[in-house]
């Protein structure tokens, strides 16, 4: 028969397993990248040492030595990948589902102290390779919807938080005129893959007017 202390000894131990396991203790490395999950470079273009964090894992505090450090990020498989700007998961935030080659044009260079890693939580038509289709879709609870007309009107095409356009096509390239903001941020940029001058909208737009209407050619939701 086991006594009440050994029961309750086994109890803490498979708590303190748990706690273990949904906790990556990350380092600077050069270790294999797995099939799902995101790996975290010190340099931008995916260079320099690197570590590794799985689905299902948080980083709550980063260790001095990789605290606002990161420069760029992988992301594999199924996963999405929510950086903190501040510990234990506070402070603003962005929520990514693909690489990042320069976080600085992000505006998220050297500014991530948490991770939190997880299945990609979003069901919908959006994809890693997925074009835009202007229509009247459905808009998510949390992203961005993109209008050809000023003031949210004609056809429109939606993005979930965390998406990505880094080739806007050809019919949609340089013709967004107002921009709707569901609970997260928006990055436009003048050039593909992210390029060329860039501008970032928290708050819903209702004319693009000046130098950013019709001037978008890739865009990034946090």
């Amino acid at each position: 028969m086991i006594s009440r202390n050994t029961t309750v000894l086994l109890t803490a131990s498979f708590v303190l397993c748990l706690a273990s396991a949904a906790s990556a203790q990350p380092r600077w490395g050069r270790e294999r990248m797995p099939q799902n999950g995101a790996c975290f470079f010190s340099d931008k273009n995916f260079q320099g040492n690197h570590f590794c964090v799985r689905p299902g894992e948080q980083v709550p505090t980063l260790p001095k030595d990789l605290s606002d450090k990161i420069s760029s990020m992988r992301i594999m498989g199924g996963s999405e990948v929510t950086v903190f700007r501040d510990a234990g998961m506070h402070g603003r935030s962005a929520r990514f589902m693909g690489d990042v080659e320069d976080l600085k044009r992000e505006g998220w260079n050297d500014q991530i102290s948490s991770i939190d890693v997880a299945p990609r939580r979003y069901a919908g038509p959006w994809h890693a390779d997925s074009m835009p289709v202007w229509g009247r879709e459905q808009v998510p609870q949390e992203g961005a919807c993109f209008y050809e007309d000023k003031d949210f009107r004609g056809r429109y095409f939606c993005a979930p938080r965390g998406a990505t356009y880094k080739e806007v096509p050809e019919g949609f390239n340089d013709r967004i005129s107002s921009i709707r903001v569901f609970g997260g941020e928006v990055m436009l940029f003048q050039d593909r893959k992210f390029h060329g001058k860039s501008t970032e909208v928290r708050n819903d737009v209702t004319n693009l007017k000046g130098k950013w209407s019709d001037k978008v050619s890739s865009i990034r939701v946090f």
